[in-house]
């Protein structure tokens, strides 16, 4: 088998970069720099998701480029059992909150159509996606492409329709370093769940050329979709995006769009916090696995949808991104090592706790670079720990030559 191309994969990938999340926190980030995302952030959230995702799909990739499994497969091999069960609750519990997010958003937009409360919204939303996810067979794929493209029709009418008094896009460096790292986090948030299970949607692809076109497929419309979110924000002064098109000045249709276009990250969603969940349940018949593991992530995500979630995009984005991307490092670290041909040994918990916790802990104190600080702790302490296990070896090797001479 030559595995899969990028364009087998590319489904999830491109969902999550026109899902309308980018939308809104592009208006949020723009609304701090007077609705224009400053050149500098742009390029420092491009290249921070690219490098997560990268380095952490790449364990996805046929052999010997990668492992050739899912997070499901991965997360044993490389995490201590401890460590491994710990991290597989909290990124379903994640899951379930962007499940929250997705349809918080899609469902608003669906009662702004149809007169409903949002609650009601996001229930009508939640209940076809559950039931096509229950019925299993890969059906969602298709659907999620079909999705994709109205998203990408939303950002084109979005942009159309609200077009901005001044160019989205400055050069200038209107804050503090602080500002940046607060911008940089929220990037980081948006793919921070969906970079630490990029081996479920890199599995089986051939190797790194499909993994870059897939990498790009998501961080391109993204960055694009955020511009149009800060231009939403300047143009309207608000960052609610449902608001906005829902409103008299606004485009009420396009809040059909905004419905349609949450399904694909929603079913990606759903997709890796099953399975994630499914680790924690009994064995027993795989449709019945499948089927809890589903619920398990789309009822409380309905809760949150209801409670309209996605009102709180930035701070939810922003505890993500503490606690998640420190993984990514160490593990990235450990696979280049196993491909090289050395012996496996499972991530040690010290390598990458100390930067979640310390993210975490700065971002509950309100510290702005709460997450860029964790994820360079996180990188130090690899490449320490790396350094250190060089010297181990030589140093035996120098002792042994003395004692021969």
């Amino acid at each position: 088998m030559e595995g899969r191309s990028w364009r087998g994969a590319s489904g999830a990938w491109l969902g999550i970069g026109t899902a309308p999340g980018a939308l809104v926190l592009g208006a949020q980030v723009g609304g701090r720099h007077g609705g224009a995302l400053p050149v500098a952030v742009l390029a420092a959230g491009g290249a921070v998701m690219t490098a997560l995702l990268a380095a952490q799909g790449r364990l996805g990739l046929r052999p010997p480029a990668g492992d050739g499994a899912g997070m499901a497969v991965l997360a044993p091999r490389y995490l201590p059992p401890a460590a491994e069960r710990a991290f597989t609750a909290l990124l379903a519990a994640a899951m379930a909150g962007w499940f929250g997010f997705n349809v918080g958003l899609g469902g608003a937009a669906l009662a702004a159509l149809t007169g409903l409360p949002d609650a009601a919204g996001a229930v009508l939303l939640t209940v076809p996606i559950v039931a096509v996810l229950l019925a299993g067979g890969g059906r969602w794929n298709a659907i999620a492409v079909a999705t994709t493209l109205t998203a990408i029709a939303l950002i084109g009418i979005v942009a159309v329709r609200l077009p901005p008094p001044a160019s989205p896009v400055s050069f200038a460096r209107d804050g503090p370093f602080t500002g940046l790292a607060a911008d940089l986090a929220g990037y980081i948030g948006y793919v921070s769940v969906f970079a630490v299970r990029a081996p479920d949607f890199t599995a089986g692809l051939r190797g790194r050329r499909d993994l870059a076109a897939c990498v790009a497929l998501l961080v391109g419309p993204a960055l694009a979709a955020s511009v149009v979110g800060a231009g939403v924000a300047a143009a309207s002064g608000s960052t609610d995006v449902v608001a906005v098109l829902a409103g008299p000045d606004g485009l009420p249709a396009a809040n059909l769009f905004v419905a349609a276009s949450v399904i694909a990250p929603t079913f990606a969603a759903v997709h890796s916090g099953a399975l994630a969940v499914r680790r924690f349940l009994p064995p027993g018949g795989r449709f019945g696995a499948r089927a809890w593991g589903v619920l398990a992530v789309a009822v409380p995500g309905a809760v949150l949808a209801a409670l309209r979630v996605d009102r709180m995009l930035l701070d939810w984005l922003t505890v993500l991104a503490a606690a998640l991307p420190a993984l990514v490092p160490p593990m990235a670290a450990e696979a280049a090592r196993r491909r090289r041909g050395r012996p496996a040994r499972p991530v040690r918990t010290w390598i990458w706790a100390p930067g979640a916790v310390l993210a975490v802990a700065l971002t509950l104190a309100g510290h702005a670079a709460a997450a860029p600080i964790g994820l360079a702790v996180s990188a130090a302490a690899t490449l320490v720990h790396a350094l250190s296990t060089r010297a181990r070896p030589a140093a035996g090797i120098a002792i042994r030559r003395r004692i021969r001479s």
